[in-house]
């Protein structure tokens, strides 16, 4: 098998740099994570507590942690640090391939897609509070086998929220219905394909900052030795 996984971003019009950060991490005994933050606000403080929420999250994948416990340490984190003050989403995608599991952990509003081989979709969509705010606060964790193939889309609230101004807001089935239509294609062309979607129902302008996650797996197509990243970042 192989793993296929991008990230596609925009930030909210006008506002930089925006308040979603998102980073992928080697997990120490095999795999890849990706975790997506979004912090309360916007602009400069808002991704200050998303970029603290992803790197301690990273830090802990890196010592081992599992992710359910991760994302309960983050947010005891942030409720410390921040005195119960700010709120901050978190959603952590990870294929372990030291348990041949695909691990899917959320504290957000947003749910996360899962579309089967055979176009059968899943949606992760359980009622998950952000993080920070509240004493005791508990992620949403589904394990699924780590099998082939397998498209899961992940997301900020920059894609609900995309067209709402014009009273044309987006529907998670309608999403899913896209999100289906693109899962034979790669995962770059599938979150930027649904990131031109969201950008397109706000007239160009996006009305809040937006990050899309596609992971696929796949099956094998190149060297096994050779293992892959690239990054376009606008500056």
């Amino acid at each position: 098998m192989e793993l296929d996984l991008a990230v596609s971003k925009t930030d909210k019009f006008g506002v930089s740099p925006g308040g979603d950060t998102v980073e992928v991490t080697e997990r120490p005994n095999g795999g890849v994570s990706v975790v997506l933050s979004d912090g309360q606000g916007s602009g400069p403080p808002a991704k200050a507590i998303s970029t603290f929420v992803v790197f301690k999250a990273v830090s802990l994948i890196a010592d081992g942690a599992r992710d359910g416990a991760v994302a309960r340490a983050v947010h005891d984190a942030l409720y410390a640090q921040r005195r119960a003050q700010v709120s901050a989403t978190l959603t952590i995608v990870s294929a372990d391939t030291d348990n041949e599991e695909l691990v899917i952990t959320r504290n957000s509003n947003c749910p996360v897609i899962i579309i089967s081989g055979t176009g059968e979709l899943t949606l992760l969509e359980e009622a998950s509070l952000p993080i920070g705010t509240q004493r005791m606060i508990r992620p949403q964790v589904v394990q699924l086998p780590l099998k082939s193939p397998r498209t899961v889309l992940a997301f900020s609230d920059g894609i609900l929220s995309a067209g709402r101004s014009s009273g044309n807001p987006v529907k998670v089935g309608e999403l899913a219905g896209l999100a289906a239509g693109m899962a034979g294609e790669e995962a770059a062309a599938i979150s930027r394909g649904v990131l031109e979607w969201a950008v397109e129902r706000d007239s160009g302008r996006p009305a809040d900052d937006i990050s899309v996650v596609a992971l696929r797996i796949v099956r094998r197509k190149g060297d096994p030795r050779i293992r892959e990243m690239t990054v376009r970042y606008p500056i």
